[in-house]
């Protein structure tokens, strides 16, 4: 994970459209392990959480999560993989994802009365290398498939 930590923070250094992953942000801030809560799933914690820091003018700031996956899916077959990524933005959206509160007092200036915010869209980054499917055809459909059936969630591979 600290790859991927490191891998974003240089993404927030880069001109805004040469990022790769954080060109929706004027001045992204990156906070790691970050505390969360949600009606029904309780305090969860985002592997990371980035905020813009830029004027908002009086609106919510624009508030993404990223969630990092560690998971062998190199001898899955495209049916089962499909049903592991479905599973996996399942959960992420649904623990990281739509209305959150943030529960770190040092983000509170940023966040507005109550720290809850809207989440604009959850990232669900998995592990690649030896980690990464082998055996399917066409992984950019399989991802697409999986993004279409899980609204709001952004499939990728490191």
């Amino acid at each position: 994970m600290a790859s991927l930590v490191d891998l974003l923070r240089a993404d927030a250094t880069l001109p805004q459209a040469q990022r790769r992953f954080l060109m929706d942000f004027a001045k992204p801030r990156i906070e790691t392990y970050v505390g969360v809560w949600k009606p029904g799933s309780g305090l969860r914690f985002a592997d990371v959480l980035v905020i813009e820091e830029g004027e908002l003018a009086g609106r919510p700031p624009r508030v993404e999560t990223i969630s990092f996956k560690s998971r062998n899916l190199s001898l899955l077959e495209p049916k089962s993989l499909k049903a592991q990524m479905k599973a996996d933005a399942s959960e992420a959206l649904r623990y990281y994802g739509e209305m959150l509160n943030i529960r770190r007092p040092s983000l509170k200036p940023l966040l507005g009365e109550g720290g809850k915010v809207p989440v604009q869209r959850v990232r669900l980054i998995y592990e690649g290398g030896d980690l990464k499917p082998k055996m399917v055809d066409d992984l950019k459909a399989v991802v697409r498939e999986a993004e279409r059936e899980v609204k709001g969630v952004e499939v990728l591979f490191q």
